[in-house]
């Protein structure tokens, strides 16, 4: 651990002890501040739920963009720094934009996600997840993540962006790198590499859907940046990008975190098996119990703020993480206990304010099929292998298991 932390956010270790640590802060320095990934670059990190919720909610003190809180001048400097993995053609998205930038991007997509539009998916979706199953099914075994989790939410994306799912393998080999911090050679000399092929990939799939328009997100983008000011060449790239990576990312770990958290808490289980009507409170609760976005990205103070005891300077980097906001015992009685009947469940597993995920109906939908399919199908549902066994993705954003195998009485 680098001189200077006080906790340990990034090793193996903190990944075996997540949650211990994070009780450990909220306790002891719920706002606290000591270097992030790179060893040097100090951020603050926000760990209580009351002051999470204050600080994703505050889109005028805490942004986005950095040029909101820097001036000129700190702005250069910071931008010597900023990682290759930050190629201006797939970041200026909605992640990065702030006021009327964010609002104008979020504008073009929104009604594709609302949950009137989404709830029209089920049907495909749950046939997407039978065929899934199907293959499988008389095995006895897969490994839940390849078999399962990943390829139902991004079919699911594919589909309505209008890319061909046979592209598939490609976009989680892209999207791995695009959310994978570059910290050393190989991951930036990676990062560049991958930055080329996708855009090279997207410049071929824009110039079909310019030549031959179809009914499908891709389309109706493509005809949005024709119109000129609306959308920039980079924000079409980017909000490509974020379409693929935030529709399936998220969703592919909320599936396999709340499969493991039911399959290793057997008495939830088995009230979600005798009680189907239960599921949309479930996929809340296992939100907020092992939320698959953990942290969010990095904001920027534009003014000095108060929090959780603490002064925020402006240009000071600050991060929620939402994981541990999401089990503060002061907010949620019991919050170390899964509880599938929680009544008052308002986690901040999408988050809060005007950056809350356009894409959750999409998610809840996706993961509320994926749980019943999977329980319908696939009696005596079980670990394969020991829980001590099971590793964790080393992405600092998000909570995600590197792979689930699990077994059933094929």
């Amino acid at each position: 651990m680098a001189t200077g932390r006080t906790y340990d956010l990034y090793s193996p270790g903190f990944r075996a002890a997540t949650h211990e640590t994070y009780a450990r802060m909220r306790e002891e320095s719920p706002v606290h501040r000591q270097p992030g990934l790179d060893g040097e670059t100090p951020i603050w990190f926000v760990t209580r739920y009351a002051d999470v919720v204050a600080m994703l909610s505050d889109n005028e003190r805490f942004v986005l963009d950095p040029a909101l809180a820097l001036t000129p001048e700190e702005l250069a400097a910071f931008e010597e720094d900023v990682p290759i993995g930050a190629d201006p053609r797939v970041s200026e998205n909605l992640l990065a934009k702030d006021g009327d930038d964010h609002r104008r991007l979020r504008r073009l997509v929104s009604k594709a996600f609302t949950p009137r539009m989404i709830e029209q998916l089920r049907p495909r979706i749950e046939e997407l997840a039978g065929d899934l199953i199907d293959r499988v099914v008389d095995r006895g075994s897969m490994e839940l993540v390849d078999d399962f989790a990943f390829p139902l939410p991004i079919t699911v994306i594919a589909e309505l962006l209008g890319i061909p799912v046979e592209d598939q393998r490609r976009f989680r080999e892209w999207s791995n790198s695009f959310v994978t911090p570059p910290v050393t050679r190989e991951l930036r000399e990676q990062a560049v590499r991958h930055t080329e092929e996708f855009v090279e990939y997207l410049d071929e799939l824009f110039a079909r859907r310019r030549a031959k328009p179809t009914d499908d997100l891709v389309s109706a983008l493509v005809r949005a940046e024709d119109e000129g000011d609306r959308l920039s060449q980079n924000e079409l790239y980017a909000m490509v990008v974020l379409l693929i990576v935030a529709g399936h990312e998220t969703t592919v770990s909320l599936i396999t975190n709340a499969v493991h958290a039911l399959l290793t808490h057997p008495e939830q289980l088995g009230a979600l098996r005798a009680d189907p009507a239960l599921m949309p409170a479930a996929v809340e609760e296992l939100l907020r119990f092992e939320s698959p976005v953990e942290r969010t990205i990095t904001r920027w103070a534009t003014a000095d703020v108060e929090l959780g005891g603490e002064t925020i300077r402006r240009g000071d980097l600050v991060i929620a993480v939402v994981g541990s906001a999401n089990r503060d015992p002061d907010r949620f009685p019991s919050a170390e206990e899964l509880e599938l009947r929680r009544a008052d469940n308002k986690h901040v597993g999408f988050g809060r304010g005007p950056h809350f995920c356009l894409g959750a109906p999409l998610a809840r939908l996706e993961t509320e099929v994926a749980l019943a399919t999977l329980l319908r199908r696939l009696p005596g549902l079980r670990l394969a292998i020991a829980e001590d066994e099971l590793s964790w993705r080393p992405i600092p954003v998000f909570r995600s298991l590197a792979e689930l195998p699990v077994a059933w009485d094929a």
